[in-house]
């Protein structure tokens, strides 16, 4: 368990540790107000340990602790294991600017244009956690930043992370984990490895409602005016922001970077892969709607999208055609219609229909309770009652069930070479830590 929380700590160290609540925990830090340090006399920080001449700050240990607790759901920890891992977050620290020191002796140099993106990576995310720009904005002024202070503190940081990884990859380069460091790791650890968790493999149709010829002409209507704002020149993340039915409203309708494929739904895709960067797309009808979408940038197989949604929402009539019809497909298939035949003549989910409407093989402990209570007892080929969901109605067909088992080693094969190969680089970069130690100047004060 030990080894397990250093991996952690040093993982948070070396290039991982991103700020806890966005920008603010460090900007508070460096931006305090001078009236308030006047009125009430306090330590802003201190310096708990040198390497070289570079300082360690205690800001920078509790930052690291308190981001400890977070990913752990933990609020304390007793005062016994806190001193403890305090100490462990100071070591890494100080590894840390051990391998800065050495990447710059070493004349490493990292390209720009990584710390740039890296840097509006954390602005974008920043941008989300709270709520989109006017209210990341609000943030920035209350604690007396400019974009481009942030923007510099950042810069740094990202700066560090990409030399403290470019110098990891020098030292580790050429490990590999072999087929006989796999199965030895295997054969070592097979009564500690999780268990295969039991799994079912599901088939699904999805009968959505079709809403009437008006409500599609209403939503047509509405989005053509939202497209005509956005032609006079509005931006189009106010727009979406004042006016898209998707949630994604409250990020300026922003759906951060994704491949196209992942999204599911075909009109979509097409639509935007017509579009160059920075051009709006005209009304795209899908199942959920009409959008109007924007590209925003390209990263390989990724692209930057904003979107904006004008729902068309079914009406009761839409709602009961729909599941009469579901009923009707359930009771065929029942009777002994083809289940595939029917999936691809009725389905709406695009990414299954043409397969026979599988799913696949699912985890039985991660599926929503609801459906999990519709399927209990279902043998292999059993049909579960007409279920109701957001999109409409679904008719689920059990194909398998696989109970809990342990892994086979050719299962497991990929995700053990991942683990030799971790922890060969984890013992090769402590080994190497362990060196720079004894050739630079270390000073521990101690944190609090």
């Amino acid at each position: 368990m030990r080894k397990n929380r250093t991996r952690e700590i040093t993982a948070i160290a070396c290039g991982i540790a991103a700020l806890l609540a966005g920008p603010w925990s460090v900007a508070r830090a460096q931006a305090t107000p001078a009236d308030s340090v006047k009125a009430t006399p306090v330590v802003i920080d201190r310096v708990v340990a040198t390497v070289e001449d570079h300082a360690v700050l205690q800001s920078e240990v509790d930052l690291m602790y308190k981001q400890y607790l977070m990913q752990n759901k933990q609020t304390e920890l007793a005062p016994d294991q806190e001193k403890t891992l305090r100490d462990e977050i100071l070591q890494a620290l100080i590894a840390d600017q051990l391998l800065l020191i050495q990447a710059e002796k070493d004349a490493i140099k990292v390209d720009e244009k990584d710390v740039d993106a890296a840097v509006d990576r954390q602005i974008d995310q920043n941008k989300r956690d709270l709520g989109g720009d006017e209210a990341f904005g609000k943030q920035l002024a209350d604690d007396g930043l400019t974009i481009d202070q942030l923007k510099a503190i950042y810069r740094e940081k990202a700066r560090s992370q990409l030399l403290i990884y470019m110098l990891d990859r020098k030292i580790t380069d050429g490990l590999e984990a072999t087929d006989r460091d796999v199965q030895a790791y295997y054969k070592d650890h097979a009564a500690e490895l999780p268990k295969r968790p039991a799994t079912v493999t599901l088939a699904h149709i999805l009968v959505a409602p079709q809403p009437a010829d008006s409500v599609r002409e209403a939503a047509l209507a509405k989005i053509t005016a939202l497209a005509k704002r956005l032609q006079a020149g509005e931006s189009f993340a106010k727009v979406a922001s004042e006016s898209s039915d998707c949630p994604s409203a409250k990020y300026g309708g922003s759906l951060g970077l994704l491949k196209l494929g992942d999204l599911n739904n075909p009109p979509f895709e097409e639509a935007a892969r017509k579009l160059a960067v920075g051009e709006v797309s005209p009304p795209v009808l899908t199942e959920f709607g009409y959008h109007l979408i924007k590209v925003e940038g390209i990263e390989g197989d990724q692209v930057r999208l904003r979107h904006i949604l004008v729902k068309i929402e079914p009406t009761p009539d839409d709602l009961k055609r729909a599941a009469d019809l579901a009923e009707v497909v359930r009771t065929e298939i029942v009777d002994g219609a083809d289940f595939a035949k029917e999936a691809a003549q009725y389905s709406s989910d695009f990414a299954s229909k043409d397969k026979g409407g599988l799913i696949g093989e699912i985890p039985v402990e991660t599926l929503p309770a609801e459906i999990r209570d519709l399927i209990k007892g279902l043998p292999a080929g059993g049909i579960a009652p007409l279920m109701k969901d957001p999109r409409g109605f679904r008719i689920l067909k059990v194909l398998a069930w696989t109970p809990e088992r342990a892994y086979a080693l050719d299962e497991a094969r990929d995700e053990l070479r991942r683990i030799v190969l971790q922890q060969k680089r984890q013992e090769k970069l402590a080994s190497y830590i362990g060196e720079l130690k004894t050739k630079y100047s270390i000073e521990i004060k101690g944190a609090q």
